[in-house]
């Protein structure tokens, strides 16, 4: 019987498991789940290709043995269209490697739809547990290796897993046996710890689930297997997005401030005032108001939210260089947002984690609002007039 990923389940994954304790569901009827094993083939015949093209392995990790080779030696040990499958590519491998594992970051930014399917996992379980507060990504594993390469680890992010081929053990610790162990870290000579762990056998259709506080490691019975991880990182604490977000503020204001020289005058060893430069730093900050702090942070907000949580999102292949002449659409589930400033009359646009911002201008967004409805756009047709130009030099930032 199959589990849907409905208003129930996700209502009790959220309640129950959600950074809380390891989940596992048999037969899950999820977007990830319906991406075959040609498909997956096809997508990584597709990443690998522009990695040769461009002369550079970027996404990928090749483990030999459990060790990392080089960036610049993996190129030659990606899959390549005679391989026919993932089958074929491991027979391949195979012969000359007993234990490899070939990860591949990002994978599903070579497939539009596929992506598309991500999103709607993705943007659910947003809607119960909350938008993450650093990023979401996906990666493929496959090989036959037979534990994680790089041994026993806590990662900063709570992570789903997808089976694709082969079966996969996952063996798990709680944050506090790994605190009391730390001889477990990176180890992969851990049989004493076994007694303690908590093991969950995944295989294709099902999904696994552990909380970005387990120990954890991948473990096989050394035959081929592929595996999606997807981790949603939420290890950032807010005060460390907000202070982020204000360093910038800062860094502007007081760069203003006239440089000085500190000159320290004898007072019995007691400090009775600050420098002038301190003092002036001071009345800076007290200067700041609500509305600059708003801008500051809505500008950062807008540049998460446009990135719909990911570390990186399929780039549209827009020209590169745009003209009055040119034609543009944007994908429907795609979307370019905004935000009006409070601090000064200026309007913030972000799409895909790139941020413009320009003078309210009627005719810019007009040809924005037409873009998020999915329409093909001519650009001489909505910019007009003398600042047509800049108003476009403008807009090109949002996809550069």
């Amino acid at each position: 019987m199959k589990q849907f990923a409905d208003q129930t389940f996700w209502t009790s994954f959220s309640k129950n498991f959600w950074e809380k304790k390891p989940f596992h569901v048999k037969n899950f009827q999820s977007s990830l789940n319906e991406i075959d094993q040609s498909e997956v083939f096809q997508m990584l015949i597709s990443y690998s290709d522009n990695c040769r093209k461009m002369k550079s392995a970027e996404g990928f990790k090749l483990y030999i043995k459990g060790q990392m080779l080089h960036p610049e030696d993996v190129l030659q040990f990606l899959p390549i269209k005679k391989d026919k499958s993932l089958l074929g590519y491991h027979q391949r491998m195979e012969k000359d490697f007993s234990d490899y594992c070939l990860i591949c970051d990002e994978l599903l930014q070579v497939s539009q739809n596929n992506w598309l399917g991500l999103q709607k996992f993705s943007n659910d379980l947003f809607a119960y547990v909350g938008f993450p507060n650093r990023f979401i990504e996906i990666g493929l594993y496959l090989g036959n290796y037979r534990k994680t390469p790089f041994g026993v680890h806590v990662d900063g992010c709570g992570v789903f897993s997808f089976p694709v081929v082969g079966k996969k053990t996952f063996r798990l610790w709680t944050p506090n046996f790994g605190k009391k162990n730390p001889s477990l870290d990176r180890s992969l000579n851990y049989a004493k710890f076994n007694k303690a762990s908590k093991t969950i056998k995944a295989a294709p259709g099902d999904m696994t689930y552990w909380p970005s506080s387990s120990w954890h490691i991948a473990e096989s019975n050394g035959d081929f297997n592929a595996t999606w991880s997807l981790g949603v990182w939420v290890d950032q604490p807010h005060y460390r997005n907000f202070t982020d977000s204000i360093t910038a503020l800062l860094q502007k204001k007081l760069s203003h401030s006239s440089e000085e020289k500190f000159e320290l005058t004898p007072t019995e060893n007691e400090i009775i005032s600050l420098p002038k430069g301190y003092l002036n730093s001071i009345s800076i900050l007290k200067g700041l108001s609500a509305a600059e702090l708003y801008d500051t942070l809505v500008i950062d907000w807008l540049k998460l939210v446009s990135k719909k949580g990911y570390r990186k999102n399929p780039k549209i292949n827009f020209p590169s260089q745009l003209s009055l002449s040119t034609t543009i659409q944007i994908p429907k589930s795609e979307a370019i947002i905004w935000a009006r400033l409070k601090a000064k009359k200026r309007t913030v646009y972000a799409f895909q984690g790139n941020v413009i911002e320009t003078a309210p201008s009627a005719q810019l967004h007009n040809l924005i609002t037409e873009l998020n409805k999915g329409k093909p756009c001519l650009f001489s047709d909505y910019l007009k007039g003398s600042g047509k130009l800049e108003r476009l030099k403008t807009f090109q930032l949002l996809f550069t």
